[in-house]
C-alpha cells in the first residue's frame, strides 16, 4: 500500500492540474479574460477551505464550490445578448437535472454493480455536462446548465430528506470546492460544445459553438 502511495499522489496531482487548466480555458472561452479567470479560480480554490454558509434545514453552501460558480452563472445570464439566450441557460439546467435525476433512480447505487463502474459522485457531472450541451448548444448555456443542473440535483436530495422527515442529514452544496461535481459538469459541457462544434464546422456545417 505504501509503495503505491507516491504513484496515486502523482496521478491525483496531474489530474487536478489538468482540470484547473481546463477550468481556466473554460472561463476564458466564456470571455472572462485570462487574468480574470485566474483570479476566479484562485478565489474558488481559497473559498473551498472557508466554513460553509448554513442556509437552514441542514442545507449549507460552500463558497468556492458553489457560491462563486453560481455568481458566474448569474453574470453570464445577465450578459446574454437576447431574452431567448437568458432563458436558455436556466431551462437547460432544468432539463439536465430532470434527466439526471431519472438516471440516478435507474442505475445501481454502487460502482461495480451490473457492469456499472462510474463513481456516482461524478455521474451527475458527466451526464449533466452532456445533456447541457445537447440542449443548450452554446458555451454559455452549456456551462449554466451543467453547474445549475448539479445544484438542482443536490437541492432535490435535500427536499426528499425533508419530506421523509430526515431533517438531520446535512446537504453541502459544492462541498468539494473547486473540484466539485458542479464545476466538473460546467467544464465538461463547455468542452463538449468546443469539440462537437469544431467537428461539425470541419464537416462543412459552419461555425457551431456560440458564446
Amino acid at each position: 500500500m505504501y509503495g503505491r502511495a507516491p504513484a496515486i499522489l502523482l496521478v491525483v496531482t496531474v489530474t487536478a492540474v489538468i482540470f484547473i487548466f481546463l477550468l481556466h480555458r473554460t472561463l476564458d472561452r466564456l470571455r472572462m479574460g485570462k487574468k480574470e479567470a485566474l483570479l476566479l479560480i484562485a478565489l474558488m480554490y481559497a473559498g473551498g477551505f472557508l466554513p460553509a454558509l448554513p442556509l437552514g434545514g441542514g442545507l449549507a453552501i460552500n463558497i468556492g464550490g458553489m457560491g462563486i460558480p453560481l455568481g458566474i452563472c448569474a453574470y453570464l445570464i445577465a450578459r446574454a445578448p437576447t431574452a431567448e439566450e437568458k432563458i436558455r441557460g436556466p431551462a437547460t439546467a432544468l432539463v439536465a437535472a430532470a434527466l439526471v435525476w431519472s438516471l440516478d433512480r435507474l442505475l445501481p447505487v454502487n460502482p461495480g454493480s451490473a457492469g456499472y463502474e462510474l463513481d456516482p459522485l461524478y455521474l451527475p457531472a458527466a451526464a449533466a455536462g452532456l445533456i447541457a450541451y445537447l440542449v443548450g448548444r452554446s458555451r454559455r448555456s452549456s456551462f449554466i446548465g451543467g453547474v445549475v443542473g448539479v445544484l438542482l440535483l443536490d437541492l432535490s436530495s435535500w427536499a426528499e430528506n425533508m419530506l421523509r422527515g430526515f431533517r438531520n442529514i446535512p446537504i453541502l452544496l459544492g462541498g468539494a470546492g473547486v473540484f466539485d461535481a458542479a464545476l466538473i459538469a460546467g467544464v465538461l459541457a463547455v468542452m463538449l460544445a468546443e469539440l462537437i462544434g469544431e467537428i461539425r464546422e470541419r464537416m462543412g456545417g459552419g461555425p457551431q459553438d456560440q458564446i
